[in-house]
């Protein structure tokens, strides 16, 4: 999990706020993931398409686990319960227990990198 920032998690590891830089796109291939951290602490995950990037807040809205992208599935699933979240469909949730979809972070890319907006 990338980590990056000037505040310091319950990790122990800097965190994400608002317009820093997560990673450069070039170190993300077409169809892959990358893990970093806000600056709340919360776990996130951000995921490269042919058409862009997106990424989503990665606590299970059921009861906070952690919700890691299965890639054979295409998944989000959580540890505790599997919930199952669907992050090329807005986060929306694929199987209980949760009835929430993951919250959406909002990313962009300027100037080669992807930043949290």
């Amino acid at each position: 999990m990338a980590l990056i920032g000037a505040s310091t998690t319950l990790f122990g590891t800097p965190a994400l706020a608002a317009n820093q830089q997560i990673v450069k796109l070039s170190k993300i291939k077409v169809g892959g993931t990358f893990s970093f951290q806000l600056k709340n602490g919360a776990p996130a995950t951000l995921f490269r398409t042919k058409t862009g990037v997106f990424a989503y807040q990665t606590i299970c809205t059921h009861e906070g686990g952690l919700a890691q992208y299965f890639a054979p599935r295409k998944l989000l699933v959580c540890d505790v319960h599997n919930a199952s979240f669907d992050p090329f469909k807005k986060g929306k949730v694929v199987s209980g227990p949760a009835t929430k979809p993951l919250p959406v972070i909002k990313v962009a890319v300027k100037s080669g990198w992807v930043v949290l907006l």
